[in-house]
């Protein structure tokens, strides 16, 4: 089973695990550093020894994580109970998928996985649990990376590494900035870091909101406008036939009535990506800037007479109501 939280740590851990306790990983996490214009996360204030605890703390819990799924493993039979194919190599991922999250994890922000991809399996289980874990990791080390001199003490990542050694690829590639493939056998795989997003409607409430959208595209651009928003690419911009503002609003709304679980980043990437607008000078392409106000502050958004798509199960919200 797993350790002590403090047990043979040094002071630099105490303090990183006590910040860590207090720390809403889905605010850690939304953020983008890239954006200048971005709320700058509190980690910019820490010190090295501090980052370095923090990340400790969350290896910690990856490691509780999968001693839970590993004792039902072995209740279950151990190396001889069946898994289905897909996960031989993986059983800890599958079992993880069999624990549902119980109110450990649902009382503390440290736990909040709204903001998982619902495509990643798991999202009600301790599998999603483990995906927040591995997004702030990513997320720490990140923040060590844009210091100035861009990785860890070496001397730290040797002893993680030595602590934690079923945890090395994944430190490895949080390291390097790289994402993970779960899905692949054995050894996770690097993938390429491309904005794909799926809303997730009924065929009903689909055909409501594309037949919305539309009436602001020209009719040659109607079906890729349906792929993309069935979670498909395209290999052009599509053209919005009104200001920009009028289209990112709708996708904040399926965020937050519960259709869309990708972060405000991963949204603003795939709308600045796949759409451009019409200004009085002709198709422009979106801002990020004004399109990431939009999206994590209603700042710039249109007024109640310019919104669309007003359908009954995509409401408008105020901040104070979503939050």
């Amino acid at each position: 089973m797993t350790k002590n939280v403090h047990e043979h740590t040094s002071k630099w851990e105490y303090i990183g695990h006590r910040l860590m306790q207090s720390c809403d990983l889905f605010e850690l996490c939304e953020i983008d550093r890239s954006d200048a214009n971005a709320e700058q996360p509190f980690v910019t204030c820490l010190k090295d020894h501090e980052l370095y605890g923090m990340i400790t703390f969350i290896l910690e819990r990856m490691n509780e994580v999968d001693a839970a799924a590993h004792q039902l493993w072995q209740e279950k039979g151990g190396e001889q109970v069946p898994v289905p194919p897909d996960y031989r190599g993986r059983e800890l991922e599958y079992f993880r998928l069999q624990i549902e999250k119980t109110g450990k994890y649902r009382s503390s922000e440290l736990y909040n996985a709204e903001f998982i991809n619902e495509q990643a399996e798991g999202y009600e289980t301790l599998q999603g649990v483990f995906v927040t874990l591995t997004r702030a990791l990513h997320y720490l080390f990140g923040e060590i990376r844009s210091r100035c001199y861009g990785r860890a003490d070496k001397t730290f990542l040797g002893k993680i590494k030595n602590r934690y050694s079923e945890y090395v690829e994944l430190i490895n590639a949080a390291q390097q900035g790289m994402r993970l493939n779960g899905r692949s056998k054995g050894a996770h795989q690097l993938v390429e870091d491309t904005p794909v997003i799926r809303i997730h409607l009924n065929q009903l409430q689909f055909d409501e909101l594309y037949g919305e959208l539309c009436k602001f595209f020209d009719a040659d651009e109607h079906d890729d406008l349906k792929r993309l928003l069935q979670g498909g690419s395209i290999d052009r911009k599509i053209t919005f036939l009104s200001n920009q503002n009028r289209l990112v609003e709708v996708f904040r709304r399926l965020k937050y009535n519960g259709f869309l679980f990708e972060t405000s980043t991963d949204i603003r990437n795939w709308l600045c990506k796949n759409f451009l607008y019409l200004s009085k000078t002709g198709a422009r392409k979106l801002n990020p800037n004004s399109v990431w106000d939009i999206l994590s502050k209603t700042k710039g958004g249109p007024s109640p007479k310019s919104r669309i798509c007003k359908m009954d199960w995509l409401q408008y919200k105020t901040p104070a109501v979503i939050k």
